[in-house]
């Protein structure tokens, strides 16, 4: 979940139109403009594409910002204030580190667990909440140094769970994406060390570029290599739709409904896995929580008796038409996973055991801060320096997913936790790569590096796009807030110059920002507040003891939760419309045929061709 408006100094827009006939097959409606990928060239004079099956994809290209509670004041403060709480926001490193080593204690991680005694957030969690956000939003558009009217800016994202940011615009479009019979998506070189694959590539200046739906899953070598287990879950499902459904008997019809499947399959995953786990509900007990109140089945009486209908129960995402997307939930809820970012991570043994199983000066640090493992990023351009992305990945780089999900091996200290949800973000974020941010200037008396701190982008957004407060979205919502959350003096001088040389916060700026914010009646900025309701909300470890920052809190997770669910309802053609009572089909990593699907199976299954 990057910052999308810096990740566009490396990114183009994927748009486009594609079209489709009328017909109904197999329960999957094929009617209206631009509803399906096309597979085949458009035929001339209008006529539609061949074959049966037409999987539905985006009505559109692009949707609409726009705002959840529309009758609240505005949050205000001087924008300085928000630069001295987001400098203030930053980890700094700790005994010249910025981690620890796998398998020594870590205050940040959060190691809270669920019923069967997985972790609630491993760190493939925190990536695939990225995946998930350049699935459903891009704003090239909004600006750091002006006032912005959410109504009128565009996401260049349809608001749907189609995975446009896979199939782009089909292989008639996009046939480089695409094999040659253009029917499964193309891989790059094998990377290993276990026959991992990188993306297909191609030089573009000094470096090789990913061939993808979205340049954005290629901006680190973690979500990068998420999407080309996106890339062999398509493939491996077509080769199942072939030999074991053989109505579909042309490889045009075959690959509609392995579109389908792969669809289904991830809309599932973020709503029943991703999105229990993240708002406190737990995937492994689905009849509880905030999920299961919202989804709620609705009775019905037929000829033979009661039935359920899975129906949503919104009750703050509302829309008329088509759904929008909410900026209290795409520029504040939704940045949760900023704050589960870790500093670094061992990606897989070989790596771990070979050039970063000692400490090490992170190479561009003028400090020589040190890290145990691979730095996020670094701010230079050596593939091997860090996990950072847009560029060809190292061989012996391949992810070994056991790092990051529970996949059924029993190896120790792993899957890594992801870091918790709470007001703390993890340094390398606090001053980012010219290749991911930009310095730019925001406000007079500050460098204009402060514009590469991550948290300061989050805040100094929120407050040009007009986000209320916190706790004025807490009592929209009919919640009372939580006295608890607070901004304090102290806090704020974490933004000082020695924490933060790079960013040169001066001591004038932090007093002026005690005065703005701190005090009775003064609200906190809804991002902010989100973090520090989630830093409050308390889960349990594998001793049973108490764990901090567990989960989104009581705004931020229903805030998020509706919105996913609601984009999941506005789409006529998500599983959740076409048949409301599915459930997945694919296998799961223990081979079960039923039983809650998660993360871990689709990607056991997909890498286990």
């Amino acid at each position: 979940m990057a910052d999308t408006q810096a990740a566009t100094i490396e990114t183009d827009v994927v748009s486009g139109n594609v079209k489709a006939d009328g017909r109904i097959v197999k329960g999957i409606p094929l009617g209206g403009p631009n509803s399906t990928t096309r597979t085949e060239p458009e035929a001339p004079h209008g006529s539609g594409p061949r074959g049966l099956m037409a999987t539905p994809s985006s009505l559109s290209t692009a949707g609409r910002f726009g705002r959840m509670f529309r009758r609240l004041p505005v949050f205000s403060c001087n924008p300085d204030s928000m630069i001295v709480l987001g400098a203030a926001m930053v980890q700094q490193p700790e005994d010249g580190f910025i981690d620890k080593a796998l398998g020594v204690d870590d205050d940040d991680e959060n190691v809270s667990r669920l019923s069967n005694d997985e972790l609630r957030l491993p760190a493939g969690y925190t990536y695939f909440g990225q995946f998930v956000d350049h699935d459903i939003t891009f704003d090239p558009v909004s600006s750091l140094t002006r006032q912005n009217d959410p109504d009128s800016l565009t996401d260049f994202r349809t608001p749907k769970f189609d995975l446009d940011s896979l199939y782009g615009r089909g292989p008639a479009d996009q046939p480089y994406m695409y094999d040659e019979k253009g029917v499964t998506l193309a891989l790059g070189e094998e990377l290993g060390p276990d026959g991992q694959r990188d993306l297909k590539r191609v030089q573009v200046g000094d470096r090789k570029r990913a061939l993808i739906g979205d340049p954005r899953n290629d901006e680190n070598k973690i979500v990068s290599q998420l999407q080309t287990i996106f890339i062999q879950f398509h493939n491996r499902v077509f080769q199942l739709v072939r030999d074991r459904e053989k109505e579909f008997d042309n490889d045009d019809d075959r690959f509609k409904r392995a579109q389908q499947l792969v669809r289904w399959h991830y809309q599932w995953v973020v709503v029943h896995d991703f999105l229990r786990r993240i708002v406190g509900d737990d995937p492994f007990k689905p009849e509880d929580g905030v999920v299961a109140q919202i989804l709620k089945p609705e009775k019905f009486l037929a000829a033979d008796g009661e039935h359920g209908l899975t129906k949503p129960h919104l009750l703050y995402y509302d829309w008329i038409k088509r759904p929008f997307m909410p900026v209290e939930f795409s520029v504040a809820a939704y940045r949760f996973g900023h704050s589960a970012i870790r500093p670094s991570y061992h990606i897989n043994s070989t790596l771990q055991n070979g050039p970063f199983a000692k400490p090490h000066v992170i190479p561009g640090t003028h400090n020589k801060v040190q890290a145990n493992r691979i730095p996020i990023f670094t701010d230079t351009k050596e593939a091997k320096d860090s996990l950072g992305g847009f560029q060809e990945i190292p061989r012996e780089w391949g992810v070994d997913w056991n790092f990051f999900l529970h996949l059924g091996g029993q190896k120790p200290n792993l899957p890594q936790p992801s870091y918790k949800i709470d007001t703390s973000i993890a340094n390398p974020l606090g001053l980012m790569p010219k290749r991911v941010a930009d310095a730019e200037h925001l406000e007079a008396g500050f460098s204009s590096e402060v514009a590469k701190s991550l948290p300061v982008r989050n805040l100094v957004r929120g407050l040009r796009l007009g986000l209320p407060a916190g706790e004025h979205v807490a009592r929209g919502m009919g919640l009372t807030p939580d006295p608890g959350i607070t901004i304090s003096a102290d806090f704020l001088k974490g933004a000082e110059m020695p924490n933060n040389p790079e960013l040169g916060i001066r001591e004038d700026k932090i007093k002026a920002a005690v005065k703005d914010l701190i005090g009775d009646g003064k609200r906190t900025p809804l991002w902010y507040y989100i973090l520090h309701e989630a830093q409050l909300q308390i889960g349990k470890d594998d001793k049973r003891k108490d764990v901090t920052g567990a989960h989104l809190g009581p705004v931020g997770g229903r805030i998020v939760a509706e919105v996913l669910i609601g984009l999941l309802y506005g789409d006529p053609f998500s599983f959740l419309n076409v048949e409301p009572n599915w459930t997945p089909t694919l296998p799961r990593r223990d081979d079960s045929e039923d039983g809650p699907y998660t993360l871990a199976d689709l990607v056991k299954f997909a890498t286990s061709a």
